[in-house]
């Protein structure tokens, strides 16, 4: 009777944790994820999925910063397994364009890379979740450049720069102006997007147009915010500090 009733309690137990695995690992890669923001991309991704057990399905679309290639609507189905992610992508006429996997970097950024050799989809792409501040715990994400800030009063500069950013998760963006001490040179508004990790952000510049202008990076020293053009770009100064306005 005892060993009948162990074997049971058994049993029961298996079942739960079978099941408890199943609802933690239910939502894993369910979710709106772009690469918006990584500056090193030569285009931009989008994924839109949702996973209901192992099984993984949604849409995707790529598109070129050139505007040389455009995916279209992509089909996204696959499988989870060992917390990777392995789909497939096809075409609106159900043909196979690109294999490739999933895997979480960390708590809200998925890094893909395609296992086949095609040229409708990059060969790897940080992929940022729309929704990306962990609501259980928001602090994970400090808002470390987010504000209006200015190098204006700097006697060393030639010139005034300033940004106004937002952050959500990893992803960076705002806008930001650059005006010459001499007159000769004001940029206009500039568009300002990117990501952050290990403390710096990672940002890029385009015009009104959308047409990329420069690359630059973010970081703090002291009770400044140290801007550093990684580009060769005169419509932003080569390094600027940036006071919180």
């Amino acid at each position: 009777m005892l060993k009948r009733n162990f074997f049971c309690v058994v049993f029961f137990l298996s079942i739960y944790f079978t099941c408890y695995t199943q609802v933690l690992n239910v939502d894993k890669f369910t979710g709106k994820f772009s690469s918006e923001g990584d500056i090193t991309s030569k285009g931009i991704m989008v994924m839109d999925m949702i996973q209901k057990g192992n099984k993984i399905e949604g849409v995707a679309t790529y598109r070129l910063n050139s505007g040389l290639l455009d995916a279209g609507l992509l089909s996204v189905n696959g499988y989870e397994k060992d917390n990777t992610g392995y789909i497939r992508f096809r075409d609106q006429k159900g043909n196979t364009v690109a294999d490739g996997n999933l895997r979480y970097k960390d708590l809200k950024t998925l890094y893909f890379k395609q296992t086949t050799k095609s040229t409708v989809l990059p060969y790897s792409s940080y992929l940022f979740a729309s929704n990306s501040v962990d609501k259980d715990n928001p602090s994970v994400f400090s808002k470390e450049y987010t504000g209006k800030y200015s190098n204006n009063g700097d006697i060393d500069a030639i010139g005034v720069i300033s940004f106004e950013l937002s952050e959500s998760g990893h992803k960076i963006e705002g806008i930001a102006n650059y005006k010459t001490l001499d007159h000769q040179l004001d940029s206009g508004v500039l568009s300002v997007n990117g990501y952050t990790k290990d403390h710096k952000a990672y940002i890029r510049f385009r015009d009104q147009k959308g047409g990329s202008v420069a690359d630059g990076i973010l970081s703090k020293e002291g009770e400044y915010i140290i801007f550093r053009q990684t580009t060769k770009s005169d419509i932003v100064p080569i390094k600027a500090l940036l006071q919180k306005l």
